[in-house]
């Protein structure tokens, strides 16, 4: 976790550690981000390592702490931020989707139709339409925000049932941190165009900022540029090694 925030599920990232001119590099990457810090102070407390780092070109200091358990969060935290992130989203689409008005955004839970308190869900309306909404805040695992399109799908259909006779429910909105959507974007580009329309947004809560992401865009989702290497001017160099 870095600064409050779920950074990395290291049991599906990987991180390496390297220490030059006396100072400790931590380095950690996965298919969706890749971060280097500093490291500047360490401290063990009930099983959290708990680190002062910098960011590369940064002076002031941040908090990185690697935590055994998945989650560490108290039940009342969680509770806390996932009913913050309601009110801030709801708040977010009131602002940019003018025209439609936001009925109320629950968090409760529905065992029977498999939902939990995870995920922000409502309703959106203009006149006899609307469109289902679904959202999953910053704090929650990249696991959890991977698996919200299918959470999407079961309260679109659920909606749906719902209203039917009232209502018409176009399609979903599916709102996700920023520099999480990629898997469910690839995911979604997948879905029957004619059963629903469906759209895709990072919401930024920390900014109340939303940018819709183009789910037909199925070009290159990542690059990397590497080096060239002269193998010949390589071979050269180390002649006398290979020899």
């Amino acid at each position: 976790m870095e600064d409050g925030a779920v950074a990395f599920d290291l049991a599906q990232s990987k991180y390496s550690i390297s220490g030059e001119r006396n100072k400790c590099v931590l380095h950690l990457w996965s298919s969706e981000r890749d971060v280097v810090r500093r490291v500047i102070e360490a401290e063990m407390k009930n099983e959290v390592l708990r680190l002062e780092v910098q960011r590369l070109g940064q002076a002031h200091p941040s908090k990185l702490e690697i935590c055994r358990e998945r989650e560490r969060r108290t039940p009342t935290a969680k509770r806390a931020a996932r009913l913050t992130y309601a009110r801030v989203l709801q708040r977010v689409l009131e602002k940019n989707l003018r025209g439609y008005t936001v009925a109320k955004l629950t968090t409760a839970m529905d065992l029977e139709r498999s939902f939990g308190p995870i995920y922000t869900r409502g309703l959106l309306r203009q006149g006899q339409s609307a469109i289902a909404v679904l959202g999953v805040n910053l704090e929650e695992t990249q696991a959890s925000i991977d698996a919200a399109l299918t959470f999407g799908i079961l309260w679109l259909d659920s909606c749906r049932q719902e209203q039917a006779g009232k209502l018409v429910v176009e399609g979903l909105s599916l709102f996700v941190p920023p520099g999480t959507s990629s898997l469910v974007r690839e995911r979604m580009s997948q879905l029957h165009r004619e059963a629903a329309k469906w759209r895709l947004y990072e919401f930024d809560e920390r900014e109340d900022r939303l940018k819709e992401i183009d789910v037909s865009d199925r070009g290159n989702i990542a690059t990397r540029l590497v080096h060239w290497t002269d193998e010949r001017a390589v071979r050269e160099r180390f002649a006398d090694s290979i020899a």
